[in-house]
């Protein structure tokens, strides 16, 4: 499920930061999922198949009930941010954003969970190989000095929020990246969180039986808040996100007007673009 995973996280980039390329990538989501999978497991042209069907009744559904709820999320979002958005906003933007990732999720397993009764021991040992391949994002970022990833995490945060309020001058610049400098680090937590997942599902998967590993395992693992990875993890997300939402209060205070209206005619713009793919289906 990490490919669908991959995947919504990107739609969801591309729908909540903007790109012009947001139809075409959109359109073509099945098929960019269907070649990661078959780049982690070297699926057989039987599993392929059952494969391909199983995204276009995920994106299928998808499209005709989640795309609503997006322009809906982004219309709640330039309302907020029109006068300055709150803290107490942020949280609630968070948590549905946090329900979608999940309906989503939850969807991509029972659309495409019986592919993993299909998968062949080869093909286990195919995907932890192309996972440890793609873990360089974790092996570089708790090799980092404290420095180092202060310095990065800061930088991140700044591009994004430059990217939606514009150009800060000099002295907004400083007042923004100084604000920044006070979150937490939930970088290495959510590393260690999607590590230990990974490591369950890859143990359940060589572990199950002949009939394979069930949609509702393949849920507890990955979407269970339970589990210890999942318990160790949310302290320090519900950190994070309540820290994060004090400071873009702090900061959507200190911007222009013009700035505000930047994140604003954003918003709007992709909220067309969702009725338009909505209006494709």
């Amino acid at each position: 499920m990490r490919y669908v995973n991959k995947t919504m996280l990107a739609l969801s980039v591309l729908l909540l930061t903007g790109c012009g390329f947001i139809d075409l990538a959109y359109n073509n989501a099945a098929s960019f999922v269907a070649s990661e999978f078959d780049d982690a497991f070297d699926l057989s042209q039987a599993q392929k198949d059952l494969l391909d069907a199983r995204l276009q009744q995920f994106f299928s559904w998808h499209r005709t009930q989640e795309l609503a709820r997006y322009r809906q999320l982004l219309d709640q979002a330039a309302l907020a941010a029109a006068d300055g958005i709150s803290a107490s906003e942020v949280i609630a933007l968070n948590q549905d954003i946090r329900l979608a990732w999940q309906r989503s999720l939850e969807k991509a397993i029972d659309s495409l969970g019986d592919l993993a009764v299909t998968l062949t021991p080869d093909q286990i040992e195919q995907y932890q190989v192309y996972q440890h391949e793609n873990s360089k994002d974790f092996e570089d970022y708790l090799e980092m000095s404290q420095q180092q990833r202060d310095v990065y995490r800061v930088k991140r945060n700044f591009d994004r929020l430059e990217d939606w309020f514009g150009d800060f001058d000099d002295y907004l610049a400083q007042k923004v990246n100084a604000r920044l400098e006070s979150l937490p680090d939930l970088y290495e937590s959510r590393l260690r969180y999607r590590e230990a997942r990974h490591q369950a599902l890859i143990a359940a998967l060589q572990n199950a039986p002949d009939g394979g590993i069930s949609t509702q395992r393949l849920k507890a693992i990955l979407m269970d808040p339970s589990t210890d990875y999942a318990r160790a993890f949310e302290p320090a997300r519900s950190a994070y996100w309540q820290a994060y939402a004090e400071a873009l209060e702090d900061i959507s205070s200190w911007v222009t007007d013009a700035h505000r209206q930047h994140v604003v005619a954003r918003l709007q713009n992709y909220a067309r673009v969702v009725a338009r793919l909505s209006a494709d289906s």
